[in-house]
């Protein structure tokens, strides 16, 4: 069954933080976006994710993904650490970078960020509202179904 990601960081507004903001949002597609790519495509639940700069005061991290938070957010800890170092180095009232590396403590604080979607999800109603096109059909199943 998919689950929802709704990371949400409020950006510092200090020049230094808005330069690197500037930085991340110039590289992105070329730099940034292939290592995440990759990584999704190697986890093999992921259904869909992007990345997104709200008025230069927010970043969010938006997935759909098969299997447990936990299990998740620790995946990308280790498939992604720059991509999220540099996400979290721009987000107020965060943990420093050492802290976070701690598979238990990311998880904490990525969950704290998480924002409820408005609404009810019949298997998990701290989530919020999911729709779900192809029910609990998982990445790993679609994919074997279209190889067919």
């Amino acid at each position: 069954m998919a689950t929802a990601l709704n990371l949400t960081l409020r950006l510092k507004q200090d020049a230094a933080t808005q330069a690197a903001l500037a930085q991340v949002k110039a590289a992105f597609a070329e730099h940034i976006q292939p290592a995440i790519d990759a990584a999704l495509m190697k986890s093999e639940i992921v259904h869909f994710a992007r990345v997104v700069v709200i008025d230069d005061k927010y970043i969010q991290v938006l997935t759909e993904f098969d299997g447990s938070k936990q299990v998740y957010t620790t995946f990308f800890l280790r498939a992604l650490p720059e991509v999220f170092k540099t996400i979290f180095s721009l987000a107020e009232d965060v943990p420093p970078w050492e802290e976070l590396q701690d598979e238990d403590k990311f998880y904490e604080v990525a969950s704290n960020y998480n924002v409820r979607a408005l609404g009810t999800k019949e298997d998990d109603d701290k989530a919020g509202y999911l729709f779900q096109a192809l029910g609990n059909t998982t990445v790993k199943e679609i994919r074997a179904a279209l190889a067919k």
